[in-house]
């Protein structure tokens, strides 16, 4: 399993697993951002890919930039 990027917006996240790939709602829980796959919650920090995006929105513009944990 592998998190391709991360929607803070829509507040849902890309993940890769078994060859397929799944959007997957995403919240925080103690701090720490989890998202919700196959009826369990599982750390985004985890599975992260080297290269992973995330949709932002900062000063009222909606950006892509590197994940930060």
């Amino acid at each position: 399993m592998l998190v391709l990027g991360v929607n803070k917006i829509l507040k849902w996240c890309q993940i890769t697993s078994g060859g397929r790939t799944y959007t997957c709602p995403i919240k925080y829980i103690n701090g720490e951002l989890f998202f919700h796959f196959k009826k369990r919650w599982h750390k985004v920090a985890e599975h992260l890919a080297d290269h992973a995006d995330e949709l932002v929105e900062v000063s009222g513009k909606i950006i892509s930039q590197p994940f930060k944990k």
